[in-house]
């Protein structure tokens, strides 16, 4: 329809009219800038001027083929999780209030919304995929680039078409007495038959090889045995563009690619399932969470029934523990922090299980999924060190949008920081806690035979790491969480559910990141120097590697309590000073 036409064609100019006019505000200027020089000295000068992904750089056919297998058994995890077990049974197509109110309405078919949606979806999806081909290196190949771009776009207009088709099908099922714990309980049987299937086959296989040489050919023995090939074959077609090198290559792979895509476009455009219900309940999400975010009361989504507090509030006593009360009860209450501890006693029960399977008898599935595991809550736990003050940080921002109403509470501005930054960070300590546990227990598992019983030291120091995180994370909160208190007009609380991003939203957030993270590291360097001082100076007295463990860790710890002291009593400072007149 030429309405629609216009419409996507208006809405495209006036986003970026809207981004060109945001320039004249410094602030937008200056990270248009920064993402500009960024993307310039690492897309261009690192990714694209240094050749990686040259053609001359070519893989022996084991190893192409290797790659293939497991881009396809990605894409089919991918699918599964998304499409079929992690999303609800309402459709997945979304549409903006704006749209609903002027669309719905109209004498248009649901066909043809579903059509202009997925037209809408092709610029996004576009960018991805020159995205995606810039930070694999492979324009610097030639036609090569090309050829991986639009390979990219097959691939992601495949899940995204699979993953709206699937929504209509959860739907009918839902409206035909289907609850969603029951589908995901199918799923779940599914995917657990199919990995016996495949650890069976593996177990059957020979030994591992030693050197990466033979690595790809065992891959390859263990994806075409037993049921991968046949799981995995629709997805080898749709990956199958993407590892070509030439022009005819791309085409010869490219028609099986294109008929899956049509077929998946069929299904959605023939689907006869309503989703005007869904997309209006949705909406209705959006603004909520829009409106909350504007308020200072931002949740990862909203819900209507009661969350029970994970422990009674007296009306009398320290009045930060009030906000925690807030803080735990805003983070689902009892029982989502329930099931994230049961999630966490059930992952060190498996542990304790896995650890005990390969101390009796080591076998290649234990060994390569104890390394999984460990690898991935050292992971979550590198990670932390950033995201837990972060997100201290971002409650306390969320709490500056409604400054208006705790100007009026009869508290200081210290016991309303410490408050706001306390409840993210018990959460995420504990976290972290179960993430070093438990890693630690599978490294601890798998190298008892290289450390001879020298794990005790490796215990002490981990023991020591473990003792400081909580006011480490303190810490690394105060300031990001200073930063909004005493440039509000930089960053703005009651942005925080605006989803119009940009290029120099981006840029303008690698600013305030990178100053962040260079006041912290600066910030802790008298930890560092203290710390050392003290290892230093044990080790002229004793060579006892445990008392030099402790008496560094009591000396970073106190030097630790001292920074995030003065910290909090600086934000407090700052909150009391803080003029709602002049923002």
């Amino acid at each position: 329809m030429s309405a629609l036409r216009y419409l996507l064609g208006r809405s495209f100019v006036n986003s970026l009219v809207h981004r060109f006019k945001r320039l004249r505000q410094p602030k937008y200027l200056l990270g248009a800038t920064l993402a500009g020089v960024y993307f310039y000295f690492y897309f261009y000068k690192f990714l694209y001027s240094s050749g990686l992904g040259s053609s001359a750089r070519r893989q022996s056919l084991e190893q192409e083929v290797m790659w293939e297998h497991l881009g396809s058994g990605i894409l089919f995890c991918a699918t599964l999780l998304l499409s079929w077990v992690l999303p609800s049974s309402r459709a997945a197509i979304t549409f903006t209030e704006a749209e609903i109110a002027f669309l719905f309405p109209a004498p248009i078919t649901r066909r043809t919304l579903i059509v202009f949606k997925l037209l809408r979806s092709q610029l996004a999806l576009l960018l991805i995929s020159v995205f995606f081909t810039f930070i694999t290196g492979r324009w610097r190949a030639g036609a090569e680039g090309w050829i991986r771009a639009g390979s990219w776009l097959i691939i992601l207009n495949t899940i995204s078409m699979h993953r709206i088709g699937a929504s209509f099908a959860l739907s009918r099922l839902h409206s035909r007495g289907l609850a969603d714990w029951k589908r995901r309980l199918v799923f779940a049987a599914a995917i657990a038959g199919l990995g016996v299937a495949v650890w069976q086959t593996w177990e059957r296989l020979p030994a591992m090889p030693r050197t990466s040489a033979g690595l790809a050919p065992y891959v390859n023995q263990l994806f075409d045995t037993g049921p991968l090939p046949w799981v995995l074959a629709p997805f080898k077609l749709v990956v199958a563009p993407y590892f070509t090198h030439d022009a005819v290559g791309f085409l010869m792979t490219l028609p099986a690619a294109l008929v899956l895509l049509l077929a998946h476009f069929l299904w959605v455009v023939r689907a006869d399932a309503s989703f005007e219900d869904a997309a209006i309940e949705t909406a209705r999400k959006r603004a909520t969470l829009l409106a909350a975010a504007r308020k200072g009361e931002a949740r990862m989504s909203p819900s209507t029934t009661a969350r029970v507090p994970l422990f009674r509030l007296h009306p009398t006593g320290f009045k930060p523990f009030a906000f925690l009360w807030k803080s735990l009860l805003r983070m689902g209450g009892r029982r989502t922090l329930g099931r994230w501890t049961l999630f966490f006693c059930a992952l060190a029960l498996g542990v304790s299980w896995l650890a005990r399977q390969h101390a009796d008898s080591p076998s290649k599935a234990i060994l390569v999924l104890s390394v999984t595991i460990g690898f991935g809550c050292y992971l979550a736990f590198i990670l932390s060190f950033v995201m837990v003050g972060q997100q201290a940080a971002g409650q306390l921002r969320q709490g500056i949008a409604g400054m208006d109403l705790l100007k009026t509470y009869p508290l200081p501005g210290w016991q309303f920081a410490l408050g706001e930054l306390v409840g993210p960070i018990v959460v995420g300590t504990l976290i972290q806690w179960a993430a070093l546990a438990i890693g630690t227990t599978l490294a601890i598992t798998l190298t008892r035979n290289m450390l001879g019983g020298g794990e005790r030291p490796a215990l002490l120091v981990i023991g020591a790491v473990a003792i400081l995180m909580p006011l480490f994370n303190l810490g690394s909160a105060i300031l990001p969480a200073a930063t909004a208190l005493a440039f509000p007009g930089w960053i703005k609380p009651a942005e925080a559910g605006n989803s119009q991003g940009g290029f120099e939203v981006m840029g303008l957030r690698l600013l305030i990141g990178l100053s962040q993270i260079l006041l912290i590291a600066i910030a802790f360097m008298p930890v560092v120097f203290f710390g050392a001082a003290a290892w230093f100076g044990t080790g002229l007295f004793s060579h006892v590697f445990a008392w030099k463990v402790a008496l560094t860790a009591t000396t970073a710890l106190f030097t630790l309590a001292l920074e995030a002291a003065c910290g909090v009593a600086w934000l407090g400072w700052l909150f009391d000073r803080f003029d709602l007149s002049g923002e």
